[in-house]
């Protein structure tokens, strides 16, 4: 595989899994908040667990370490707690999306050593999606008309692009904003994608990006910075990410929407923050900067001008991944 399809595939597949990983304490446990109860420990199966996404039956996927550099993908639930999917014949495989009925989606190493798209089904169990041609591919996200977003590999992998997989005519590639490298993030009802790609060769100059169907690859711009990355959006087309301010810079959540545009939705003191996901009624997710050094707790944007504090499990750290139109939330965090 080339290396910068390498390099943008697997950065699509872990990014924020290891953001953490510097911490004072490495051990992060999957949370799940609500209103009512605040924030609860999930548990793990083996070492650090994280939580990516809730649907609206309270039913939350993620991923767990396994041992020896490895992640398994899980499916939690109310009554039968954390549940382990499965690979696609490899040694690591983690879970990033879910929708309402129940189908969930991720990434798998296959017996062949390279990372797949995967969908999950409680009657088929784990089944792999394939690529555009090369050698790898995850999937990220994927909404109630089962829906798929991600990225992978074109033939001969000299191009690593997002895809919208749809019942037909499967997975077809989004483009790109200029160069030759996308992701995509996220898939609202309408099948709407949201994600990142570079503008140019230096491809570490992302720009947050919207694809409709039957529509070119739209840039959403930037808070004034060179980067912004898009990782939710809902089904009144209202975005979420993050972007770099100026150069260089921190980073700050946005809320995008055709209005207004992109919005900075500040930080709890911080430096720093990055929204990662919205739901219907315009809550938004993610984690910021407490003016305290080296500290993050999850956080939610009740409105845009409205930030709370989630807190964490104990420890100094916490990202909040997803969010369901209840308004229960869920992450990882660092513990004692």
């Amino acid at each position: 595989m080339k290396k910068w399809a390498r390099v943008w595939l697997w950065l699509s597949i872990i990014t924020l899994m290891v953001v953490q990983a510097s911490a004072q304490n490495p051990t992060n446990h999957a949370f799940f908040w609500s209103a009512a109860d605040g924030m609860r420990d999930l548990g793990r199966l083996g070492g650090s667990s994280y939580a990516y996404a809730i649907n609206n039956a309270g039913q939350v996927v993620g991923c767990y370490e396994s041992g020896s550099g490895n992640f398994q993908a899980f499916l939690w639930t109310e009554s039968g707690g954390m549940q382990d999917l499965g690979t696609l014949g490899g040694g690591s495989s983690a879970a990033s999306g879910i929708n309402s009925e129940g189908q969930v989606v991720g990434w798998s190493v296959t017996s062949a050593g390279d990372a797949h798209a995967f969908l999950w089904t409680a009657a088929t169990g784990m089944r792999d999606l394939g690529t555009l041609g090369g050698s790898s591919s995850d999937a990220t996200a994927i909404n109630d008309r089962g829906e798929i977003t991600g990225s992978s590999a074109k033939l001969k992998d000299i191009q690593t692009v997002a895809y919208r997989r749809t019942a037909a005519p499967g997975m077809q590639g989004l483009g790109t904003l200029g160069y030759r490298y996308s992701v995509g993030y996220a898939i609202n009802a309408a099948g709407t994608v949201v994600g990142a790609s570079p503008v140019d060769r230096n491809v570490t100059l992302k720009r947050a990006f919207l694809q409709r169907k039957d529509s070119r690859i739209a840039d959403l711009g930037t808070l004034g910075g060179d980067v912004s990355i898009a990782r939710g959006i809902n089904q009144s087309e209202q975005v979420v990410g993050w972007s770099s301010l100026n150069r260089p810079s921190p980073i700050h959540a946005f809320l995008w929407t055709h209005d207004g545009g992109m919005q900075d939705l500040g930080t709890l003191g911080g430096q720093n923050s990055a929204a990662q996901a919205i739901n219907t009624m315009g809550q938004i997710v993610g984690f910021s900067d407490l003016s305290t050094p080296d500290v993050t707790h999850a956080v939610l944007w009740i409105r845009p001008n409205q930030i709370q504090d989630l807190g964490t499990l104990g420890g100094s750290n916490a990202i909040a991944k997803g969010i369901n139109d209840l308004g229960q939330v869920v992450g990882w965090s660092s513990v004692p």
